[in-house]
């Protein structure tokens, strides 16, 4: 009897997967906290504005990342190169921490990741090995210290959630914001505690989960809630960064593993 498996993906194709979820992640809206095409309207904010074309020019040190295998210094200058395509501005929001994030997952899938945990386990093991450089040595790592595996539990979490959602019909860009949600109701997002102290951790948490307790975005209740969210956090200035860069890599990780099975030699 035949099997099946994923198909061999290049380095190029990585790189093109990689790009698509970053900028499905930029005009995701509305995002909580975070720019989306709405922050386009708003003249003094260049964050989105900045962001437009960054996944294009993310796409050269993508496919070096890819290309790199077990050479972890052309891999760390990949990953300085990606950082250096995000402006300050956007890195506050935490897309450069998606882009190391896309450089290090890309470069494990082209390790040989038999699947989206052993990518994930791959992409946190040469987390440890590529030391952020430049303007976003703030940024540290992906994630660190306990919340490593709680993260990786977590875009799990999120990755289930969006799929299980295509399966009941739910518009992609909803299934996508609870997503978001799922990561901001599970994560302790290190910036958020940085930047405005635990209790807004609390804040963003509650709320988060109070929305999908509710339906979710695509429900009349679930979207007032959202939107209760949303005003909340543009008020306090609250960005949950590392929820939306782990967003990145669900929307990476369920496309490079949603590609059509191919049969076994």
């Amino acid at each position: 009897m035949s099997s099946q498996h994923l198909p061999r993906i290049d380095a190029d194709d990585l790189a093109d997967l990689a790009v698509a979820a970053f900028t499905r992640e930029v005009f995701l809206t509305p995002k909580p906290g975070l720019p989306d095409c709405r922050t386009a309207q708003t003249p003094a904010n260049s964050v989105f504005s900045s962001l437009v074309d960054v996944g294009v020019r993310l796409h050269g040190p993508l496919r070096a990342a890819a290309g790199a295998g077990a050479d972890i210094g052309r891999l760390s200058a990949a990953c300085r190169a990606a950082q250096a395509r995000v402006p300050h501005t956007a890195a506050l929001h935490g897309f450069d921490v998606a882009a190391r994030a896309l450089c290090l997952l890309t470069a494990a899938w082209s390790r040989g990741a038999t699947g989206t945990r052993d990518a994930c386990t791959r992409a946190l093991a040469l987390d440890e090995q590529v030391e952020p450089s430049g303007d976003f040595r703030d940024s540290h790592r992906l994630l660190s210290g306990r919340t490593k595996w709680h993260g990786l539990t977590a875009a799990e979490a999120a990755l289930s959630a969006v799929r299980a959602a295509r399966t009941r019909g739910v518009a992609e860009e909803t299934a996508q914001l609870d997503a978001l949600l799922t990561l901001m109701a599970a994560m302790d997002d290190e910036r958020v505690v940085r930047d405005k102290g635990p209790l807004a951790l609390r804040m963003v948490q509650e709320d988060a989960a109070t929305v999908l307790a509710a339906g979710g975005a695509g429900m009349p209740e679930g979207r007032r809630l959202l939107s209760e969210l949303d005003e909340q956090l543009t008020r306090y200035a609250i960005c949950p960064a590392t929820s939306g860069a782990l967003l990145t890599v669900v929307l990476f990780l369920d496309s490079v593993d949603s590609r059509p099975l191919a049969p076994a030699a």
